[in-house]
């Protein structure tokens, strides 16, 4: 038996990790994930879809499967000891699914030992491509799950309350990512009193963060903003009617420039699709109901788009980070 545990362990493929996320509900994030999955597998790829939506998982509904006997939950509480054991069918060639944790109050509240325990277990994971479907908000746990990622995809929708959740979640995301890697005390204090906006500090910006971080240490400055420019992120604009809504997305990635001195990768737009409605009646996967829809052609453009660049390695991977001023995989909560 244990034979067999150390082989299905061994890891035979180099996963990839895709997390999709953006800070506000109802934006289409599972319809995404689930689709993404889709043309993935098509393609001959062995993929895992992982409901991290902590307390209100519905991965399930959109490929057409009743809810999981087994999900996270039976992992958070050690009924099954092993993340492979949670792993199960979809019906679809070359794709699986871990379940999200239902029936159990306080589950999205995850503790630090449950969290290292997810996250660690999931990087082992024998998978080609990994997609985290996230939650909404901006907890610590969501925001860590995001920053386990080679690459980190936002979905928005044209609604201004959407689009405003977006920057608040990008800007929770790069405070976060900042905290974890910066070893020095002083600095890391400077960040919680900026985030948390207390002690007369208030960081609208990472800018802004930035400057008061070169006044206390010279040099970090410069290292830190060479780390976060080789971060991996992308936007998908969803549920888009007009011409004004398919402009959105270029300017939301301009703004990310100027504000958060990131790069972020415009992906595409998802055009607004009534049928999505009616798939979602039917538990059907949006390409097993409407395959030639416009939605679904554009999620597969989209998916086409961001596997070449995405396949260099780039992304929050700390293994390509040294510095002494770095250190990674500090799953803080």
């Amino acid at each position: 038996m244990a034979e067999e545990v150390l082989i299905r362990k061994r890891r035979t493929v180099e996963n990839h990790i895709l997390a999709i996320g953006g800070g506000k509900g109802g934006t289409g994030k599972s319809l995404i994930t689930v689709s993404m999955g889709i043309c993935l597998a098509n393609r001959g790829n062995e993929v895992l879809l992982i409901d991290a939506d902590l307390g209100t998982a519905n991965l399930h509904t959109f490929l057409g499967l009743e809810p999981p006997r087994t999900g996270l939950s039976d992992f958070l509480t050690k009924k099954k000891t092993g993340i492979d054991s949670i792993i199960i069918k979809t019906g679809i060639n070359n794709l699986k699914l871990i379940s999200g944790a239902q029936d159990i109050i306080g589950i999205a509240n995850l503790s630090y030992g449950q969290k290292v325990r997810i996250l660690g277990n999931i990087k082992k994971l024998d998978y080609r491509y990994i997609l985290i479907d996230l939650g909404p908000g901006t907890s610590f746990n969501i925001l860590d799950f995001f920053l386990i990622s080679h690459c980190g995809i936002l979905i928005t929708s044209p609604e201004p309350t959407s689009i405003e959740n977006t920057y608040r979640f990008t800007r929770s995301l790069l405070f976060r990512y900042l905290r974890k890697i910066i070893s020095q005390k002083v600095v890391r204090s400077l960040i919680d009193k900026g985030v948390m906006q207390r002690g007369g500090h208030k960081f609208h910006s990472v800018f802004d963060l930035l400057e008061a971080i070169e006044k206390i240490e010279p040099e970090l400055g410069d290292t830190i903003a060479r780390y976060l420019s080789s971060l991996d992120i992308k936007l998908i604009v969803n549920q888009t009617r007009t011409t004004r809504d398919r402009a959105i997305g270029q300017k939301m990635a301009m703004a990310a420039r100027k504000y958060f001195g990131i790069p972020i990768d415009f992906l595409g737009n998802i055009s607004y699709d009534s049928n999505v409605r009616k798939g979602l009646l039917q538990k059907k996967p949006l390409m097993a109901y409407f395959p030639h829809s416009k939605a679904f052609q554009e999620i597969t453009e989209i998916c086409q788009r961001i596997l070449p660049r995405y396949q260099l390695g780039l992304g929050f991977s700390a293994d390509q980070r040294s510095s002494n001023q770095i250190s990674g995989d500090q799953w803080r909560g």
